[in-house]
């Protein structure tokens, strides 16, 4: 509909704990509870990581990671590697890509991870900023008294399904913040389109920035703005420095 083609580059970084698996089977019977810590414990680290390098990182099935990594060089992940290697009960694998989909990019990094034998990758490529959406139920307080903590749980995960499926057609991924929060990376070209189909009942704040952490503190100000407003399904903050650079967009935008 908006006609507007920004061929932007986002970078992407996806981390395995190779052997995970085989690893917590030698745990005893009686390790679910030693499982989640350790989990725990190694997300904790991983997103200290990348988080004080203006990353940020989504947990999958906590085997995998993907961590948003825009303007972090070669140098700082193989630092990132090297610590995590000394903290892992397992070997860590990690592949960094640099593509205009956020989708494709752990698609590549996942066709590395399988046919390499090697644990370390890092795809030299353009980086260009990232389109941050952090996402909010509406009336998610209101729906778990009218029904249950649980049931309140279930629906909000029912629908993170759904915001993560839509966002896998624009070449997007999607991650799940707890709460009713919901973040989701996204090409800029492909932006609007999502946000013209998802639901009404929620609010979009979204943030542009070459960083991954400035992205999502100008997505939260944004969220934060809408809940002030409540007038608005959708505000958009862009650093100040690529107004220049994404004028068409903002244009497009009205």
């Amino acid at each position: 509909m908006y006609g507007v083609v920004l061929d932007k580059l986002p970078r992407l970084t996806v981390i395995e704990l190779h052997g995970y698996k085989d690893w917590t089977e030698t745990l005893g019977y009686d390790r679910e509870w030693l499982i989640q810590l350790r989990q725990s414990e190694l997300y904790s680290l991983i997103q200290k990581l990348f988080s004080r390098n203006q990353g940020f990182v989504f947990p999958l099935r906590y085997d995998y990671y993907i961590a948003l990594s825009n303007g972090i060089d070669k140098k700082v992940h193989e630092e990132i590697f090297t610590a995590l290697l000394t903290s892992s009960p397992v070997p860590i694998r990690m592949v960094s890509v640099s593509n205009p989909y956020p989708l494709s990019a752990q698609l590549i990094a996942t066709r590395i991870l399988a046919y390499s034998t090697k644990n370390f990758h890092y795809i030299e490529g353009r980086e260009d900023p990232l389109a941050i959406l952090h996402i909010d139920v509406n009336n998610v307080i209101k729906t778990t008294y009218d029904t249950s903590i649980y049931e309140a749980y279930v629906e909000i995960i029912g629908f993170f399904n759904e915001i993560a499926s839509i966002a896998i057609r624009y070449g997007g991924i999607s991650g799940y913040l707890g709460g009713d929060n919901i973040m989701v990376v996204i090409p800029l070209e492909n932006m609007m389109k999502f946000v013209e189909i998802i639901p009404d009942y929620v609010k979009v704040g979204i943030g542009v920035s070459y960083t991954p952490r400035k992205s999502i503190e100008l997505a939260t100000k944004a969220l934060d703005k809408i809940r002030t407003s409540r007038n608005k399904k959708m505000v958009i903050y862009i650093e100040p420095s690529l107004d220049q650079e994404l004028k068409p967009l903002l244009q497009a935008m009205g």
